[in-house]
């Protein structure tokens, strides 16, 4: 595996978006040390984004090495994969096509990921940058990749980052794929607001051994045009968005709580479940409470959609404990692999950290 930075955008209609988001990458100031180059994935765009991602790299006059791919099979984790199947470097920045990485971006998640071997997913801090301000019930909401993600730099607890600015170790990933690991979520499709990809890739890699970072240094603003802040566009994102807990939270339970048996499952099910049943008087009380046509009765009536989704999610009790046992034997049939593989790639990046860094392009 070489030494590096590979920056990627998985796009899909990302014609409107692309410029800037290419500018932004093409203003990095990496160090001469550090190689690095730039992929973007159109995910079987219906508009010209593959012709705008070539003109405007091209645009840049950048050395860089540049390609761009397409993935037929549309499906935002089928763009990752796609992107972490042909990037040449050890460490990947999926760079959504809304995000303007702040000039610094590479040199500090080389660093990072350089400096900490068991770091296998890092993430940074965005910034949201409105086309239009949005109205006062949507700015009750953080829907989208923003804001910190744990109260200080270090090992995330919950050992999730989202997906937007994150960074994965490329060697990490590969111990899963070799082990046979596939993706039970698809994440966005097409014009769907399906989620929750990201939140899987690091539960993956926390199930490998590795740890999952936020670092505050990591900045970049994420963009809002005009149509995620209106009242249909929430409503899709938390219909649409909860379908993913079928899959996160057998993940969660295994992961967060080290749960191993059908009893420890059981257990920990039930006390999520009736975590979100007692947040649903209240807002059934404020319902009769407010106005209905104030801006509270707005907020309470997109929490009450997004609880009751949920909720519905997990009575899909049986799709959740079939996953939760797929879980646990991917994981203890590779469990002896997962030692093995680790114990080898750790040590690599410490190697490559004590030597000269006119060599540090070199394999390791």
């Amino acid at each position: 595996m070489k030494l590096g930075i590979t920056v990627v955008i998985c796009t899909y209609n990302g014609a409107a978006l692309l410029p800037e988001t290419i500018h932004h990458i093409a203003r990095q100031r990496v160090r001469p040390e550090i190689s690095w180059e730039f992929i973007i994935i159109d995910n079987a765009s219906t508009d010209n984004t593959s012709e705008v991602a070539a003109s405007e790299w091209e645009k840049t006059q950048s050395q860089v090495s540049f390609s761009l791919l397409y993935q037929p099979k549309q499906g935002l984790t089928y763009a990752r994969e796609l992107a972490l199947e042909k990037s040449q470097f050890e460490f990947i920045i999926f760079c959504d096509d809304d995000n303007w990485l702040a000039p610094d971006y590479i040199n500090r998640a080389y660093d990072l990921m350089l400096q900490h071997p068991l770091i296998g997913v890092l993430g940074g801090y965005g910034e949201l940058v409105f086309e239009t301000a949005p109205p006062p019930w949507a700015a009750k909401f953080n829907l989208f990749a923003s804001g910190p993600q744990a109260p200080a730099s270090g090992k995330v607890s919950r050992n999730v980052v989202y997906g937007a600015g994150c960074v994965i170790r490329k060697s990490a990933y590969n111990i899963l794929i070799r082990s046979g690991f596939r993706s039970m979520l698809t994440d966005r499709f097409a014009k769907t607001l399906c989620a929750g990809g990201d939140y899987e890739l690091c539960y993956a890699i926390a199930l490998a051994g590795y740890d999952i970072w936020y670092d505050h240094s990591l900045r970049f603003k994420h963009f809002m045009p005009k149509e995620r802040v209106c009242w249909d566009y929430h409503i899709r994102f938390f219909r649409d968005g909860a379908q993913s807990f079928e899959v996160l939270i057998p993940y969660r339970i295994r992961v967060n709580n080290g749960s191993e048996s059908l009893l420890s499952f059981n257990l920990k099910f039930l006390a999520i479940f009736f975590s979100y049943i007692r947040k649903l008087p209240p807002l059934l009380l404020e319902q009769i409470r407010v106005p209905a046509a104030s801006e509270e009765a707005k907020v309470n009536k997109l929490k009450l959609i997004s609880l009751k989704s949920k909720i519905m999610t997990l009575t899909r009790y049986a799709a959740m404990k079939e996953n939760f046992f797929k879980l646990l034997k991917f994981e203890q049939a590779e469990l002896n692999l997962f030692r093995i593989e680790r114990n080898k790639w750790d040590s690599a990046p410490i190697r490559a950290h004590n030597i000269n860094k006119a060599d540090q392009a070199e394999h390791f």
